[in-house]
């Protein structure tokens, strides 16, 4: 296998466990993989900057503010200027985004429990530990 059989594995398999998740979100509120990231990301870190939310999710401030955007209009999630520094936009989850939050979850944790299932736990952990230790490698290849 090469580095870039890896890197395109990786990806695929990004994409087509967040497709299984998307399944659950209603047809009149599709949203695109990365806004569903965001959405779960704020939900669990309530008020992180967006730049910062970016940094995590390697994405640029253009794409981070248009995927904002788009939850924002379907009313999913708040921005607002943080107290101390006006430019930073602190990202909050509205009732309506928690509740399709823990619809996500849901089916995030049906999709760990079936995976869970079928690998065991030790494969699991390693696996997590693995995929842990390649993204800070890439991590500090980007600093």
């Amino acid at each position: 296998m090469s580095s870039n059989d890896l890197v395109l594995s990786l990806g695929a398999a990004f994409r087509g466990s967040i497709d299984i998740i998307r399944e659950s979100v209603p047809k009149k509120e599709k949203l695109s993989t990365l806004a569903l990231s965001i959405l779960l990301d704020v939900e669990r870190s309530s008020g992180i900057a967006q730049g910062e939310l970016g940094k995590s999710l390697r994405r640029d401030p253009m794409t981070m503010s248009q995927a904002v955007r788009a939850l924002q209009n379907a009313g999913l999630i708040l921005s607002q200027s943080d107290t101390e520094d006006r430019r930073v936009k602190r990202l909050t989850v509205t009732k309506k985004g928690k509740q399709l939050g823990e619809t996500l979850q849901d089916e995030e944790n049906k999709l760990l429990n079936n995976l869970s299932k079928d690998w065991g736990k030790a494969r699991i952990n390693q696996f997590i530990k693995d995929v842990a230790e390649f993204n800070e490698f890439i991590s500090n290849l980007q600093n």
